[in-house]
């Protein structure tokens, strides 16, 4: 009796599952848009540079980040005052943590020592920064009160000299500069150029279908998470089997400032009909197919056509498609069910 008690019970956890297809995981196929793009880590080049404080004191930020203005506007003011007793609240950007201000990694006491990040930011600057007089800007330019010392290190200039190591070494996030204080040399705000700015990156193993996806003044969108920008190719150049890439855009956004190296995708298009994901496709005797889930609750593998491959996901042939040799076959449709990833099951 044991026995046989067992035995249904495994037939009700492991084989009626199975069958009926209970506990699978499963995707339903619809119209969508499928961006054709490529997904790169990116650095931001812009005309900007960093000022510091002409003295100590408490500064009033009279223009919103962002806002564009004009030369001659001041941008901040600062109260003259003795320096309070600072206190650095502000965790130090992981990008910028270093040792001591002579260069060791402790004091005579064999204790720590870190920099503010704001200290950090005027050593990784190296002197290419500039004194706010009065807390007026001398050009035309949008307002930012971030910064992350690479103000002058990246130019349009000089990006294409630059070794692929740059990509290691750049920063993320820019740091924060507004406060309630700030002490003499120490940088307050920073302005930047939104009349033309770029991007590069490097693309590894580059053949010549990527070559001609970054044809010199082909049109793309930026694809930012939060935002689009339109944008063109300005440079592609081999370097031994990879490809430096630089792409222009006068079009400003929100977070134009924020970022010196991140994450987005360069779109070259889109299209659009039945999306599925990369991981649901499954060959047999070298056709591809998905399995789609039939009334019965079982599965039933269905060959599929890949019209479009972007990001890990496929474009395909809905209803049916014309095989090699002409033969009409019939293939998945809209809101069919299809098993999202067969190797997963054991499929």
């Amino acid at each position: 009796m044991f026995a046989i008690v067992v035995a249904g019970l495994y037939a009700i956890i492991y084989v009626a599952p199975r069958i009926e297809g209970f506990g699978i995981k499963t995707d339903v196929v619809h119209y969508e848009e499928l961006p054709i793009a490529d997904n790169v880590t990116a650095l931001f080049i812009r005309d900007e540079t960093l000022f510091t404080a002409a003295y100590s004191g408490r500064p009033e930020y009279l223009v919103a980040a962002g806002t564009k203005v004009r030369a001659g506007t001041q941008v901040v003011y600062i109260e003259p005052g003795a320096d309070p007793a600072y206190v650095q609240t502000a965790a130090t950007p992981q990008n910028l943590v270093v040792t001591t201000a002579s260069g060791t990694d402790s004091d005579d006491s064999g204790q720590a020592q870190q920099e503010s990040p704001f200290e950090s930011l005027l050593r990784i600057a190296g002197g290419d920064t500039e004194v706010s007089e009065g807390g007026v800007t001398p050009k035309t330019a949008i307002v930012s009160y971030y910064g992350d010392g690479w103000e002058k290190k990246l130019t349009s200039e000089n990006i294409l000299s630059l070794p692929k190591s740059i990509f290691n070494d750049a920063p993320g996030e820019a740091v924060a500069l507004t406060r309630e204080w700030v002490r003499e040399g120490e940088p307050v705000y920073r302005i930047t150029n939104n009349n033309l700015w770029h991007i590069a990156f490097w693309i590894e193993n580059a053949d010549k279908t990527v070559l001609d996806k970054y044809k010199v003044g082909k049109k793309v969108t930026l694809d930012l998470g939060t935002t689009k920008v339109k944008a063109s190719v300005e440079a592609a150049e081999p370097r031994g089997r990879d490809l430096i890439v630089v792409i222009r855009s006068d079009m400003y956004y929100k977070d134009l400032d924020k970022y010196r190296k991140r994450e987005l995708s360069i779109v070259f298009s889109e299209v659009s009909g039945a999306v599925i994901e990369k991981q649901a496709v499954k060959l047999k005797s070298g056709k591809a197919g998905v399995y789609v889930k039939q009334q019965s609750g079982t599965f039933k593998w269905v060959p599929i056509s890949v019209l479009k491959e972007s990001g890990g996901r496929y474009l395909v042939a809905e209803t049916s498609f014309e095989d090699g040799d002409g033969k009409r076959v019939q293939t998945i449709r809209y809101y069919d069910e299809i098993m999202s990833n067969p190797s997963a099951e054991g499929y």
